[in-house]
């Protein structure tokens, strides 16, 4: 599949007929155009401006009915699950992740690359210009790489590492025979990690469209000496990190032992907290980590489909937002949180906690909402300018139809984009000057390949995975025990158990 390239000679792409809103700063979308020349916006249109631009033009997208506004970004992805739908989705994290690891250690740089490729499908089709790619398979970072950049999108590249297991450290009394057949393969010592990150910056530095981040897979995971590497390789690369943070409850008590005063106080002690850190999930959150998180400009991307799948608890929005924190949000894994649909994920965060009796004056309304799902991607790095429709700025730019499917009778307005709009709403996506998606065709690759491609790895995968069922299984009663143990009366603060 073909890289995308720019154009030798960049040409003037008048998009117009529509509504455009360009970012939080707008108090509501407002007829008009975009001019695009090669990779940035040249103009933003009114409507007296509108049909100049269109006679200069080298190329008119008519947005008749449409919204044209920033794309979407999905803070938290695990691209490889995209071969994973139809598994398991019926366990808890700790349990669940011993299959999820099972089915990782089958993948071949086939399989990884027809991964990549299908999760850019969907992004696309679902208005997503970007998204964070937290990868477990890091034996095959060039792959992966070299696939990312034939998609077009902006990526925030995160492959993982980590040198302590679960069962380690949470106290789960599984057989060390039975579980290390499910053990990480990502690097696990400082001297290979070090090297596969510096490695992956040289290849990387000059990439406007995918940038390396550090991916820890959660810093309880990593060791002491993996906390120094990480604080030395974001120093001396000037790398972004993107981790798991407080996912479930089990993983709460247990960094209570390990740091008493708690993760976020960790992080920040250690120089970690920072604005070029992004977590995901954050779930058991304690005292003032919210506050801190606000002050030290961490991004936190919730995911809340995930975190229900895998009953892990619910990300308390309301506190997040009243404390100034930086949101984003995430889809996870495809066989955790399902779709890469990010219109679901916003339904969901402006819903969840409308709970009965509460002040409905406090509920999340729609603008949170549209700029968590927009502004997320300034995980990718401080200064990126991205998450808005600017002057100069990127060429990044989403177009919603609504005068087709549930948006039909709905003013061009974000309440109706937040209440009613779906992937079928999405009429074309711009990525850098590059039309990835228009009028419904991806333009960027060859989109029934792709498909055909990642059907037969998964079937390989899923064939695969069945010669450790019965190891699996046989992890069931003494996990449940120790599920039962850990828990105990403990409640959920947070989702009403």
């Amino acid at each position: 599949m073909a890289l995308l390239m720019p154009s030798s000679e960049a040409k003037t792409v008048c998009i117009r007929g529509g509504h455009v809103w360009t970012g939080s700063d707008m108090p509501a979308p407002m007829p008009g155009g975009v001019v695009v020349i090669g990779g940035r916006i040249e103009g933003l249109l009114s409507p007296a401006d509108v049909e100049a631009a269109s006679a200069a033009a080298d190329e008119v997208f008519d947005a008749t009915g449409a919204l044209v506004m920033p794309p979407l970004f999905d803070g938290h992805v695990h691209s490889t699950s995209t071969l994973l739908r139809g598994t398991e989705n019926a366990f808890p994290l700790e349990l669940w992740s011993y299959y999820a690891i099972n089915y990782g250690r089958a993948f071949t740089e086939r399989c990884v690359r027809a991964a990549i490729m299908l999760t850019a499908t969907e992004m696309i089709r679902n208005g997503i210009g970007g998204y964070i790619d937290h990868l477990p398979q890091t034996r095959f970072a060039h792959t992966a790489l070299d696939a990312h950049r034939a998609t077009g999108l902006r990526v925030g590249f995160a492959p993982f590492f980590a040198d302590l297991a679960d069962e380690d450290f949470l106290g789960i009394p599984l057989d060390a025979t039975a579980v290390q057949r499910f053990s990480l393969l990502a690097p696990r010592n400082v001297e290979a990690v070090r090297d596969s990150f510096v490695d992956l910056h040289t290849r990387t530095r000059s990439d406007d469209r995918v940038r390396l981040l550090l991916g820890p897979n959660a810093p309880q995971r990593c060791s002491d000496g993996l906390w120094r590497l990480w604080l030395q390789l974001r120093d001396d690369l000037d790398l972004g990190s993107h981790t798991h943070v407080l996912e479930t409850w089990p993983q709460a008590r247990h960094i209570k032992e390990r740091w008493p005063a708690g993760l976020i106080d960790e992080l920040d002690r250690t120089g970690l907290l920072d604005a070029r850190l992004s977590i995901a999930h954050a779930i058991w959150l304690a005292g003032e980590d919210r506050e801190r998180l606000a002050r030290r400009g961490v991004t936190v991307v919730h995911n809340p489909m995930s975190n229900l799948m895998l009953g892990s608890g619910r990300f308390d929005v309301r506190s997040a937002l009243d404390a100034g924190m930086a949101l984003a949000l995430g889809t996870d894994s495809s066989n955790t949180g399902g779709r890469h649909d990010l219109f679901e994920i916003m339904r969901h965060m402006v819903t969840a906690q409308r709970t009965p009796g509460s002040d409905f004056n406090r509920w999340v309304k729609p603008r949170d909402v549209v700029r968590t799902a927009t502004e997320g991607i300034r995980a990718l790095g401080p200064g990126t300018g991205f998450g808005s429709l600017v002057e100069d700025g990127p060429a990044d730019l989403l177009v919603v139809d609504f005068a087709s499917h549930g948006l039909a009778t709905a003013p061009v307005a974000l309440d109706a984009l937040v209440a009613h709009a779906d992937p079928r709403s999405v009429k074309a996506l711009m990525v850098g000057g590059d039309w990835l998606l228009r009028d419904g065709r991806i333009e960027a690759f060859d989109e029934a390949a792709v498909l055909q491609g990642a059907a037969a790895c998964a079937a390989d995968l899923r064939l695969a995975a069945q010669d450790a069922a019965g190891a699996l299984a046989g992890l069931h009663q003494p996990y449940v025990g120790w599920h039962t143990s850990v828990f105990g009366a403990r409640t959920c603060p947070t989702c009403g158990m």
